[in-house]
């Protein structure tokens, strides 16, 4: 983990917006974890409600929140083994398909093997815990049977704990898979893990349409999807770990700022004949925070006559210049903030940005991946 000091100095919280929260509510903390709720697990209740049978609604509606606690204890099951290992969660999002854990850095291969089978863990408790209690109908008798919910509760999260442990990353099993390829020193663990993810998700595609189940072909699409997206960020790291941050970063220099008396309008001006996605609001040599050029545009419009400051995010992480750049895009990856202050000596010195590290990566795999032949041809044109 990234320790949270720069050169001695403390690293400021991150307030710059997360896009990925936009549409989740915060219903609190949990061990200083934010948990958040995506809208549209409220539209599946919803639907629930009004959207069936008035006698089963509000039992599958109940059930349905009770699964979902059990989602969050598996994803704090997750959360509160990383913290032992130092690793902290920015926060816990349930969605209608699951739970997502957001931890900031990247175990070592024996604490993501651990860290991954607790959650599992977690349910298998849970269906051990309610076990005593349940009574199995006998399936055998004629007529239509109704399960009881003490039942249906058993081996829904029996059912979690297996579906979790499948060997496809971004599930338990699928980082357990890596974690014990790394463990076992097999080269290029994430690539491996995620080809077996992505050929087990074509066959459970082909089993969702053979037997004409097409939440298992969702399902298989939406893993498939997440092993290609770890696949990404593997081979990003990858290519990241051969340059430094000063080979991405945008220095200083070469960035228009505004001056923290600047009003909104002036701003407007500048933003309407620039390139740039955001500006760095200074006093002097010390960064004050970010404006983002949306955002000026949206002001200039109704608040035109406003400073600056009431618009910039002040809180931006730092990170010291000598940072390798592959450890920069962790950080950025997994707090998903879009830009981080560079500093050199303590001191402002440019802006590593996102959206243009991404492009940076993708220039070089490209030019990694072109034919020797090529790209002498390209150089005897013209």
């Amino acid at each position: 983990m990234v320790p949270n000091t720069v050169k001695g100095r403390p690293r400021r919280e991150v307030i710059v917006n997360d896009k990925r929260k936009s549409w989740s509510i915060q219903l609190g903390t949990i061990g200083e974890i934010p948990i958040r709720l995506h809208l549209t697990f409220l539209a599946v209740l919803a639907w629930l409600l009004f959207g069936s049978d008035s006698k089963s609604a509000l039992s599958e509606t109940l059930f349905v929140i009770a699964i979902f606690i059990c989602v969050l204890l598996h994803e704090l099951g997750h959360a509160l083994v990383a913290k032992r290992f130092g690793i902290a969660t920015r926060d816990i999002t349930l969605y209608p398909f699951g739970g997502v854990a957001s931890i900031l850095s990247q175990p070592t291969p024996k604490s993501e093997l651990i860290v991954a089978i607790a959650g599992p863990i977690v349910n298998l408790i849970i269906a051990l815990a309610v076990y005593p209690w349940i009574s199995i109908p006998d399936l055998t008798l004629p007529g239509e049977i109704e399960i009881p919910l003490p039942v249906r509760f058993f081996f829904t999260n029996l059912a979690l704990a297996i579906f979790n442990l499948l060997p496809a990353l971004p599930m338990d099993g699928g980082r357990i898979l890596r974690a014990c390829l790394s463990l076992s020193s097999v080269k290029e663990p994430t690539k491996i893990a995620a080809r077996i993810s992505q050929i087990l998700c074509i066959g459970l595609a082909i089993c969702g349409y053979y037997f004409e189940q097409p939440m298992l072909f969702v399902i298989s699409v939406v893993i498939f999807l997440g092993a290609m997206q770890e696949h990404i960020r593997y081979e990003a790291k990858t290519i990241a770990a051969s340059f430094t941050l000063r080979d991405a970063m945008i220095p200083k220099e070469r960035l228009e700022s505004f001056p923290h008396g600047t009003t909104i309008s002036q701003a407007l001006r500048i933003a309407l004949t620039s390139w740039q996605s955001l500006y760095p609001v200074m006093n002097g040599d010390d960064l004050l925070g970010i404006a983002m050029r949306d955002d000026v545009m949206e002001y200039g419009v109704t608040e035109p006559n406003n400073y600056i400051g009431k618009i910039i995010k002040r809180a931006i992480p730092e990170i010291d210049i000598e940072t390798p750049l592959a450890d920069a895009y962790t950080q950025m990856d997994a707090s998903g903030t879009p830009v981080l202050s560079v500093t050199r000596d303590g001191r402002y010195a440019g802006l590593l940005v996102f959206d243009r590290l991404a492009d940076f990566l993708l220039m070089h795999d490209l030019r990694d991946r072109m034919p020797k032949e090529e790209e002498d041809i390209e150089w005897m044109n013209p």
